[in-house]
């Protein structure tokens, strides 16, 4: 008599036994029925099992509840998880398989309340589930807090997101109510978190569920300030993929200091580049982000470069008009000149900059020394459709490190420090932009 017993498996690491998959079917097939049930006793194939139990009986979800499930897992106690998973707000097949689907949904799930998040449902995430540990806990005000106002983050789904998004919209938002905590909801997080001057870390927790609850706007959208300036709350760290009324305002007062952007409450890529070019123009660190002194800078007098200033507004200005050709003659005159850091004459060497300096001061442009950054942004950014000879050629990596005279016909000549000289030759494909003084 062989002992089929043997063949049988737990139902996934952690069930400890108390189902068995197989058993039946296998004896079945090779000893009958009958021998079958002498094998695999009812008390050891009943509760778990699926399909072993014809109804789900108060009991039996207790012992459920008992059972420690993991990827792999299969029966009527998965099937039981996925009742109680869709529930609060996932979408599964209740088919008693313990998925990659039904792992994500107890990933969410577990995260929404607080807890581990390592997809294995214990003790706690079957309390968070079927609410025994809001009614075991204490009777504290802050316990029913936390049980209606999850911890959200970037990822979960389900009605709490869904409540998270309304408010959020509430707030001045403008995202998608769908239960997805993607990246545009985790965008507003920010912008409202930065509003409410709390920690912007994108992470739903009692402070931005309080914020939400206090009637914080999102992008500080407060009544206008009396004239003469723009009040502290509506002018919120901004960056990358924040929306609302305060990307409206920045995007209004960046085409007011000379950009083209649409105000359309959206920080995109637009706008980020629009913000560089005034922060670079404004000498600050060029980051994309909106701080404290961008907003100031936004309230002042700065340009951004290739714009035309508004009437009273001072524009940056060469001194005599520059003639083109008498600037590429002068620097071609240098071709061969060494290359030296901070030089800018032919008895010392000259660097980029230097020998902007010396030829357009040759040519009768009173220029002064500046780097090759403060000549890129005291001039005027045009198009190379627009460039002529002796305009110059900015490069714009490395915070605009370098740049030569545009000479014509794609070329320019620069002092070069990979060669050490000075020399002629064609624009190459690296990042730049044209740069007039006429």
């Amino acid at each position: 008599m062989i002992d089929y017993r043997g063949l049988a498996a737990p139902v996934g690491k952690g069930v400890g036994g108390a189902a068995v998959i197989g058993a039946v079917s296998a004896t079945a097939a090779l000893t009958g029925a009958a021998s079958a049930t002498a094998q695999a006793p009812a008390s050891a194939v009943a509760g778990t099992v699926r399909g072993a139990a014809p109804a789900l009986a108060p009991a039996a979800q207790s012992q459920f509840t008992s059972v420690k499930l993991r990827l792999g897992a299969r029966g009527d106690a998965v099937e039981y998880l996925q009742e109680r998973l869709n529930a609060h707000g996932a979408s599964l097949r209740t088919d008693g398989v313990f998925g990659s689907g039904t792992l994500r949904a107890v990933k969410d799930q577990q995260s929404a309340a607080g807890i581990g998040v390592d997809g294995v449902v214990g003790p706690r995430t079957w309390g968070a589930l079927t609410g025994a540990e809001r009614s075991s806990g204490s009777s504290s005000s802050s316990s029913s807090a936390s049980s209606s106002q999850p911890k959200l983050r970037q990822g979960n789904r389900g009605d709490a997101v869904r409540t998270l998004q309304q408010q959020l919209n509430a707030a001045g938002a403008s995202i998608a109510v769908d239960g997805s905590f993607g990246g545009a909801t985790a965008s507003a997080v920010r912008s409202l978190q930065s509003a409410a001057g709390i920690g912007v870390d994108g992470v739903v927790g009692p402070k931005t569920w309080n914020a939400l609850s206090g009637g914080t706007r999102i992008g500080g959208s407060t009544p206008a300030p009396a004239a003469g300036g723009t009040s502290s709350s509506a002018k919120p760290t901004l960056r990358q993929g924040d929306r609302g009324a305060a990307v409206r305002t920045l995007q209004s007062k960046l085409n007011q200091r000379g950009a083209s952007v649409t105000v359309d409450g959206v920080f995109g890529g637009g706008t980020k580049t629009a913000v560089r070019a005034l922060q670079s123009a404004a000498g600050l660190g060029v980051d994309g982000v909106v701080g404290p002194k961008t907003w100031s800078a936004l309230d002042g007098k700065v340009r951004i470069p290739g714009s035309t200033p508004s009437r009273g507004e001072d524009r940056p200005s060469s001194g005599t008009s520059v003639n083109g050709s008498a600037v590429v003659s002068a620097a071609r005159s240098q071709i061969g000149i060494r290359y030296t850091w901070g030089g800018s004459s032919p008895k010392t060497g000259m660097d980029c900059s230097g020998l902007v300096y010396y030829a357009y001061n040759q040519a009768g442009t009173d220029m002064p020394r500046k780097t090759a950054k403060g000549y890129t942004f005291g001039g005027r950014i045009i198009s190379q459709s627009e460039a002529k000879p002796g305009d110059l050629v900015a490069f714009t990596g490395n915070d605009y490190g370098h740049m030569g005279i545009y000479s014509g016909n794609g070329k320019i000549i620069d002092a070069s420090s990979s060669r050490g000289r000075v020399m002629e030759r064609s624009i190459w494909n690296a990042p730049h932009v044209f740069v007039t003084y006429r």
